[in-house]
């Protein structure tokens, strides 16, 4: 009830003593009469009709006793008018630094109410409240604490803003405490995994979904989320407690051979026990760490045997039909291969682009349909 009512005037609000002077009026009791029958003193009762006192569970028992209404009406009366209070107090507990905070907000929130995540009230400062609440934080301001400093890899090209990040990965961590059916990961299974994860790459052009499904079934909590300016991030990898792991990549370039390398990449961080002591990790473009380049090669040999992708390499047969053939050995796409040697400089970027496969963002009405 307090969200709906963020933005009204204290004096709309009704407190529960004029429901008591209500029923006096109907009764034709007078107020000296009900003091003595609730057992305390009239100017006590006075300020609570007038909403200067409120309604405290012994009044609420005398109100039962004297009324013949029952004290948990009274008791929610109260209740309910304490949380539009709050509501409206909520809104004016909002500083400049805050609303400065949201502003550099305006694209999650956007993006938030076009997918019913957060209420389009129409007001800033309930907007800034709903934000909180889908954040699961006291004050936006804090958002920017979510935000590695120099810790992880992001990108050196591209600009980050700490307030964009922050609020990036508090929507991670938001997103996957509303998702209960993960099931129990097993690292043995974890080749089992990978051939699941190629029939899927391989038969649908809109992996999302089924992805979710699969990777649940196998303690890997994944969804693909939106990218924002300012949060150059290609991966989020966290432990969901001792059991299970949360995967979150985004579409960036649309380029479905770098979607199923970022998917892989972050396998390789879970199989290569990189979440030992760490309860997340966020992957940007620069490849620097040993980590990653180990995470890097763990993608790579998942997708192509590496013997068999030198010996492909040696022949120097790279005509389409050849690819395709290789492709289908190894159980991927073609658009796998041509990205792998694209990305080795063995083929120019732009050969064989036409038969490269691209993703776009989908909204969560869009998946369900």
């Amino acid at each position: 009830m307090g969200e709906k009512m963020i933005g009204l005037s204290r004096d709309l609000l009704i407190h529960p003593g004029e429901t008591i002077a209500d029923i006096l009026d109907e009764r034709h009791i007078t107020q000296k009469e009900l003091a003595k029958r609730v057992g305390v003193s009239e100017p006590f009762l006075s300020d609570v009709i007038r909403g200067r006192k409120d309604i405290s569970k012994g009044l609420a028992k005398g109100l039962e006793y004297a009324l013949g209404v029952k004290s948990s009406f009274w008791l929610n009366l109260q209740a309910n008018y304490d949380a539009e209070l709050l509501a409206l107090d909520e809104e004016d507990s909002i500083e400049k630094e805050e609303r400065a905070v949201f502003k550099k907000m305006k694209e999650i929130v956007r993006f938030l109410k076009e997918q019913g995540k957060i209420e389009d009230s129409g007001t800033e400062g309930a907007a800034i409240i709903a934000l909180r609440r889908y954040l699961r934080i006291s004050r936006l301001t804090s958002v920017k604490s979510f935000a590695p400093e120099g810790t992880f890899r992001i990108s050196n090209k591209a600009t980050v803003d700490p307030i964009v990040l922050g609020a990036w990965i508090c929507m991670c961590k938001a997103d996957s405490s509303e998702r209960k059916d993960i099931s129990r990961f097993d690292k043995e299974q974890m080749d089992e995994l990978i051939a699941e994860i190629k029939q899927i790459m391989k038969k649908t052009q809109d992996p999302q979904m089924e992805l979710m499904e699969t990777l649940a079934d196998y303690g890997i909590d994944f969804c693909v989320t939106k990218h924002f300016r300012g949060a150059p991030v290609q991966g989020y990898l966290a432990k969901k407690g001792d059991e299970n792991y949360q995967v979150v990549l985004t579409i960036r370039g649309a380029s479905a051979d770098k979607f199923w390398f970022s998917l892989f990449h972050e396998l390789g961080h879970i199989a290569n026990g990189d979440m030992g002591k760490q309860s997340s990790l966020i992957d940007g473009e620069d490849d620097s760490s040993e980590r990653e380049e180990a995470a890097n090669q763990f993608a790579k040999d998942a997708l192509i045997d590496p013997v068999s992708f030198d010996l492909f390499v040696q022949k120097k047969d790279f005509g389409i039909n050849s690819i395709r053939s290789f492709a289908n050995e190894q159980g991927v796409p073609d658009y796998i291969v041509i990205g792998r040697l694209q990305h080795e400089a063995i083929i120019p970027w732009d050969r064989y682009s036409k038969y490269k496969v691209m993703y776009k963002w989908m909204t969560e009405e869009e998946r369900i349909s």
